[in-house]
C-alpha cells in the first residue's frame, strides 16, 4: 500500500470512529414526534388540585431533606469514629472498657447506668 492509501484509510477509520463516538447514528428524529395540543395541556392543568399538589410536594421535600440530614450525620459520625479509633491506645482502652462491662453493654445499659454500678 502506498503512503497516500494508508493516509486515506487512516482518515476514513478516524471519521467512522468519530461518527460512532458522537452518537450521530442513533439520534432521535424530533421532527416526527407526537405533538400534544396546547388546549389539552391547558385543560389538564386546570383540573389539577393545586393544594393537594402543594401538600404532596411538601411531604416529598420533607422526606428528601430528612434523608439528606440523616446521611450527613451518619457520614460525620463515621468520620469521627474512624478518627477516634485510629489511635491505638484509645482503641485498646475502649476494648478494655467493653470487656469489663460486656454483660451490661449486651443488655443495652447506658453509660450512666454503668457508672452507678
Amino acid at each position: 500500500m502506498s503512503n497516500l492509501e494508508e493516509q486515506i484509510k487512516h482518515a476514513a477509520e478516524k471519521a467512522v470512529l468519530k461518527y460512532i463516538g458522537e452518537g450521530g447514528w442513533i439520534q432521535p428524529d424530533y421532527n416526527n414526534r407526537i405533538k400534544i395540543p396546547f388546549e389539552v395541556l391547558t385543560d389538564a392543568w386546570s383540573l389539577v388540585d393545586r393544594e393537594s399538589l402543594k401538600t404532596k410536594l411538601a411531604e416529598r421535600i420533607e422526606s428528601e431533606l430528612a434523608d439528606r440530614i440523616v446521611n450527613h450525620i451518619a457520614a460525620e459520625l463515621a468520620t469521627d469514629i474512624k478518627q477516634i479509633l485510629s489511635v491505638t491506645e484509645r482503641r485498646e482502652a475502649i476494648r478494655q472498657l467493653a470487656r469489663e462491662h460486656m454483660d451490661s453493654i449486651m443488655q443495652g445499659k447506658t453509660l450512666k447506668q454503668l457508672e452507678k454500678e
